[in-house]
């Protein structure tokens, strides 16, 4: 039953990432822009009460594609934490857990961008590619990090 629950897990991301590839440019950017100006425009106006909404636009322009690159990332790095966790569930190694969820996600990856280029108004990128993989590999790092650290404690509990 934990088999199949990790891989539903894995599958549900996959299907929120499919979703979130699937707006159009127009609409994409819209949910951006509308996520900066509720977020970063309360927090630039602790700073400075008077700003002008032509300042705060300008600033929201600089900010949004760097946090549009942190979301690719993000998404993936939880992906990568939920590859591993389905894959720890299988009588295979740890390297191969590691190797297996890379390559898993970088696929998946590819694919996106790939589906982004029937999406109008969208574009597949391979700095996408290389942002939700360099995402889906620091997320490996944390589970293989948690994983030896319990592997240690049980070593210590078993002695």
């Amino acid at each position: 039953m934990k088999k199949v629950l990790f891989w539903v897990l894995v599958i549900l991301w996959m299907g929120v990432i499919f979703v979130f590839s699937s707006y159009n440019g127009e609409d994409s950017t819209k949910q951006s822009k509308g996520f900066l100006r509720h977020t970063i425009g309360n927090i630039i106006l602790v700073f400075d009460k008077d700003i002008s909404i032509e300042k705060k636009e300008e600033i929201i322009d600089i900010v949004d594609p760097i946090i549009r690159k942190l979301a690719h990332a993000s998404v993936y790095f939880i992906l990568g934490i939920l590859v591993c966790l389905a894959l720890n569930n299988h009588d295979i190694n740890v390297k191969k857990i590691l190797v297996y969820s890379v390559v898993t996600c970088f696929l998946y990856a590819c694919s996106d961008e790939i589906h982004q280029l029937f999406v109008d108004g969208r574009s597949g990128e391979v700095l996408d590619v290389l942002l939700d993989t360099l995402g889906s590999f620091l997320g490996i790092c944390i589970f293989y990090k948690i994983y030896k650290k319990q592997e240690k404690i049980f070593t210590k509990s078993c002695t």
